[in-house]
C-alpha cells in the first residue's frame, strides 16, 4: 500500500494521460475535416451539412451532444501526424510538471500591486460568469444588426466553453491534484477519490479563456488584429494563474490546449461545408441523362 501511494504520488500524472489523448481528438478534426477522413467514421452526412448555429434552436443544443460525441471517437482514425500533435501536447505537458516548483517559485517571488492588478483582469477573463455575459451581449447585436456571424461565434463560443469547460472538469475528478497554494508538492496527486477541493489540473480558467478565444480567431481569421487579441487574452489569463499561485505552469498548458483544440474542432464542425464543398448530381437534358458536378469556393 505505501508502495502504491509513493508510486501515485510520484508519478500520478500519468493517470491523466489516456483521457488527455482523447480529449485532444480536436487536433485530429480540427485540422483535417476532409471527405477521407469523415467517411471513415460514417458520419459523413453530419458534417458535410452542417447545421447553421446562428440561432438557439432544438438543433443548436443537440449539437452539443453530438459534437462531443464525435470530438471522443475521433482518435479511432488518427493518423501519424495527429498522435505527433498530440503527444507533442503530452510532452510539453509533462515537461512543465518537471519543472512545476521551480516556476511557482519564480512566480512568488516576483509579486507586486501592478501585477496583482493585471491578474486579477486575467483571472476575470477566464471565469465563466464574466465571459457569458458579453457573449450573449455580442448574440443581441448580431441578432439586432443582422449580422449572422456575430452570432454564430458568439453560439459556437458558447458550446465551445461548455463542452471544454465538461472535459477539463472530468479530468480534474480523475487527477485530484492539490492546488500550489495548499502548499503540498507538485509531484502529489490523490487519484479519484471523494476529496473535494483538489482540483488544480488542469486549468478550468485557462480552458475557459482558450475555448472562446479560439474560435473568435477561427471566424475572424481574416482580421489581422483578432487573433492575436484574443490568443494574447488567454495566455494573459494562463499567467494570471500561476502568479495567483492558483494554478501549477503544467495545469495551465493542458487547460488552454483542451480549450484551444475543442474552439477549433467545434468551428470547424459547423462549417465543414466549406470545405467539402464538392457536389455531384443527376441531371436530365436533350442529350440525355449525366452528372453535373459543382465546387463552391
Amino acid at each position: 500500500m505505501c508502495i502504491f501511494s509513493s508510486f501515485r504520488n510520484r508519478f500520478g500524472i500519468f493517470y491523466s494521460l489516456p483521457l488527455l489523448v482523447t480529449f485532444l481528438a480536436g487536433v485530429s478534426a480540427a485540422e483535417e475535416i476532409g471527405g477521407s477522413r469523415v467517411e471513415r467514421i460514417g458520419i459523413e452526412t453530419t458534417l458535410s451539412q452542417p447545421a447553421k448555429a446562428d440561432k438557439i434552436d432544438t438543433e443548436y443544443v443537440r449539437g452539443y451532444v453530438t459534437d462531443t460525441g464525435t470530438m471522443l471517437v475521433s482518435p479511432v482514425n488518427w493518423d501519424r501526424s495527429d498522435w505527433l500533435k498530440a503527444g507533442l501536447v503530452v510532452g510539453a505537458t509533462a515537461t512543465l510538471y518537471l519543472a512545476d516548483t521551480d516556476i511557482r517559485k519564480v512566480a512568488q517571488r516576483n509579486q507586486s500591486s501592478s501585477g496583482d492588478t493585471v491578474a486579477n483582469v486575467g483571472n476575470a477573463l477566464g471565469d465563466p460568469l464574466y465571459i457569458v455575459p458579453p457573449l450573449g451581449l455580442f448574440y443581441l447585436y448580431g441578432h439586432f444588426h443582422e449580422d449572422p456571424k456575430a452570432r454564430q461565434t458568439s453560439l459556437l463560443a458558447l458550446e465551445s466553453l461548455a463542452i471544454s469547460g465538461a472535459l477539463t472538469w472530468s479530468v480534474k475528478e480523475i487527477a485530484q491534484r492539490p492546488r500550489p497554494y495548499t502548499g503540498k508538492s507538485s509531484t502529489t496527486w490523490n487519484g479519484p477519490s471523494r476529496k473535494l477541493g483538489d482540483y488544480s489540473f488542469p486549468s478550468g480558467h485557462s480552458t475557459a479563456a482558450f475555448s472562446v478565444a479560439s474560435v473568435f480567431a477561427e471566424e475572424y481569421e481574416n482580421n489581422p488584429y483578432v487573433p492575436p487579441i484574443a490568443y494574447g487574452l488567454a495566455t494573459l489569463t494562463s499567467f494570471s494563474r500561476i502568479y495567483g499561485d492558483k494554478h501549477w505552469a503544467s495545469d495551465v498548458f493542458l487547460g488552454g490546449a483542451i480549450g484551444y483544440f475543442v474552439g477549433k474542432t467545434i468551428v470547424r464542425y459547423h462549417t465543414a461545408h466549406d470545405a467539402t464543398a464538392l457536389n455531384i448530381m443527376p441531371t436530365v437534358s436533350k442529350q440525355g441523362f449525366g452528372l453535373a458536378a459543382e465546387y463552391r469556393f
